[in-house]
């Protein structure tokens, strides 16, 4: 077997993601702070919950209105991604990935 590195999610996110990846192929996630440019197109990352993840996409914005999805968001969320974002001058990363079978 091969070494991939873990890229970690918030545990109560486990199942909608697996559900996105199993029902799209996909899934999207959103990094701040410290975990941007941490992930690298074309990569290879494991779940916590086992699966093998390859990141497809990283787009990188400034403005938390400017993120794919936005109007699906909750207030809380795009709270969260402003206070360690654009309320500090800094960018965020959004990351698509898909389930990779190896």
């Amino acid at each position: 077997m091969f070494s991939v590195n873990v890229i970690s999610f918030p545990e109560h996110e486990y199942e909608s993601i697996k559900k996105y990846l199993d029902e799209l192929g996909y899934c999207y996630t959103t990094r701040v702070y410290m975990e941007v440019d941490k992930y690298k197109v074309g990569e290879l990352y494991k779940a916590p919950w086992g699966d093998v993840l390859k990141i497809d996409e990283v787009k990188k914005y400034w403005k938390v209105s400017d993120r794919p999805f936005y109007d699906e968001m909750t207030d809380d969320e795009k709270d969260l991604i402003r206070k360690y974002s654009e309320n500090i001058g800094l960018p965020y990363e959004w990351i698509k990935f898909s389930k990779q079978t190896v």
